[in-house]
């Protein structure tokens, strides 16, 4: 059984990752192998190819990618058109059953072969919130919330919806019922 964790930059999706590690539970995130993916020499050099002056000295600037990419539509969909079919083929590798997967960018990874698809939701405001405490201004946040595709738009995709504007134990508790769901499926 294959677990997407869907939603929004903000909307909670590595604390869902996160219980599901707690539960025990195969988990990987693309953003973490994204991170990995941004050290090794041969990705560097397709990014550094594709775009000037965000190598330097063997190193991604990611600052100034972030700054290109969620600033041009276009740029964005070089950087997909690079970074998802490797983030894709290595999740693809994972043979661990369950197998939760966090993917910020499920539309845009085109990958639809899940069982279950949960979307975790947060109001505006709390998304921004949650970006400001990551370092961003209010400005670059909302860049990077529009950027993405709307919740209405993922919504279409979603088997279980969690909303997450509460405290990270009502998080908990919600992420839990809903595994919990899930898991007696794949027992019954």
């Amino acid at each position: 059984m294959r677990i997407a964790i869907i939603g929004g930059i903000g909307s909670g999706k590595s604390e869902v990752l996160n219980i599901a590690r707690e539960r025990g539970l195969a988990c990987v995130s693309a953003d973490e192998i994204n991170a990995k993916l941004l050290t090794e020499p041969d990705y560097i050099k397709k990014i550094g190819d594709a775009f000037d002056g965000v190598v330097v000295e063997g190193v991604i600037d990611r600052k100034k990618l972030a700054s290109i990419v969620f600033a041009d539509n276009e740029k964005r969909k070089i950087l997909n058109d690079i970074a998802h079919p490797e983030i894709m083929k290595r999740i693809g590798e994972c043979t661990q059953n369950p197998l939760v997967v966090e993917l910020p960018l499920f539309v845009e990874g085109g990958d639809r072969n899940f069982d279950e698809v949960v979307l975790v939701h947060a109001s505006l405001e709390a998304r921004i919130a949650r970006l400001q405490g990551r370092g961003l201004d209010k400005a670059s946040a909302i860049e990077r919330i529009n950027a993405q595709v709307s919740a209405n738009i993922l919504q279409k995709f979603a088997t279980k919806v969690i909303e997450n504007d509460g405290t990270i134990e009502q998080l908990n508790q919600k992420v839990n019922a809903i595994f919990d769901l899930i898991l007696s499926k794949q027992h019954a």
